[in-house]
């Protein structure tokens, strides 16, 4: 099921403003999925399992009912969006999200939560900026202000943000399984429209020495710098016609190359946790502890 827009919300931008403004005041909690990325991001909790805002961990091994949480109190314009809009009776998370100077490494949902069918990630776009994409297996694309995405989030997909200025986000989980489709998220069946075009990024056509080229960093990858080549290697697919998950296979690669096996072993246990399997709880670092 490939990502897709399911609709469009009208934004009210002066009471948008507010609640962002309220936001960017709000202190930031511990982020359990601060491996995912480098740079700015930021996960406010409007909504989730324990009502507590600074509870930021996806219960999708669990299933459990959401409920709003203090912060979304000061947010009165967002909460009467999600309430207005959704079914909250499905609703299990909703996080305000910020990213700045950012990127989330090539990576699948849900590995220890459980059958991916059983959830449903949206995303809904507060902010326009053009140096903010998002992509999965088929293509890469700009998610636009007041657009309602369903991210196929147990395909391997990544987000960039190359720019300073800020891209506020919401991030929606619902509970899906047997007898959902689609439009079961928004509280009116009329508010349901797949028709919408999105917009999609052309990318350059790969060079055939690509692969060669990346490779030659098994020459000064080492434990200091191999996060730092992970995430290189994972926006390569923004901008060249790449596989995304081909950024994984170049990690090992490059690694064995290296003729360090201590640098293979973190590469192939990397692409396991991210892309392949991984268990509730379960932590990873590229650097030492």
């Amino acid at each position: 099921m490939a990502s897709r827009i399911l609709g469009r919300l009208p934004i009210d931008e002066d009471r948008l403003a507010q609640d962002l403004a309220r936001l960017a005041q709000a202190p930031a909690p511990q982020e359990p999925y601060e491996v995912f990325t480098t740079g700015r991001w930021v996960n406010l909790n409007l909504w989730n399992a324990s009502g507590d805002d600074d509870d930021g961990f996806f219960n999708g091994h669990r299933q459990i009912a959401g409920r709003p949480t203090r912060l979304l109190d000061g947010v009165p314009y967002l909460r009467e969006l999600l309430t207005t809009w959704f079914d909250t009776e499905l609703l299990t998370m909703v996080r305000a999200r910020n990213v700045v100077e950012w990127s989330i490494i090539p990576h699948r949902d849900f590995l220890e939560s459980g059958p991916a069918e059983d959830f449903f990630r949206v995303l809904i776009f507060l902010e326009d900026n053009e140096h903010a994409l998002n992509s999965d297996e088929d293509m890469v694309f700009h998610m636009r202000k007041g657009e309602v995405w369903f991210l196929d989030s147990a395909q391997i997909h990544a987000g960039v943000n190359i720019s300073s200025r800020s891209r506020w986000s919401l991030c929606l989980d619902f509970k899906a399984g047997a007898g959902f489709s689609p439009g079961d998220v928004f509280a009116r069946a009329g508010d349901y429209d797949p028709a919408i075009r999105p917009a999609l990024v052309e990318r350059a056509p790969a060079p055939a020495d690509l692969p060669d080229r990346l490779r030659a960093l098994s020459t000064v990858v080492s434990r200091h710098n191999i996060k730092d080549i992970a995430f290189l290697l994972g926006k390569v697919h923004f901008t060249e016609e790449v596989p995304i998950g081909a950024s994984w296979d170049w990690l090992v690669e490059i690694t064995k190359a290296s003729g360090d096996p201590a640098l293979l072993d973190l590469a192939e246990r990397a692409r396991r946790f991210f892309v392949h399997s991984r268990e509730v709880y379960e932590e990873f670092s590229f650097v030492p502890a």
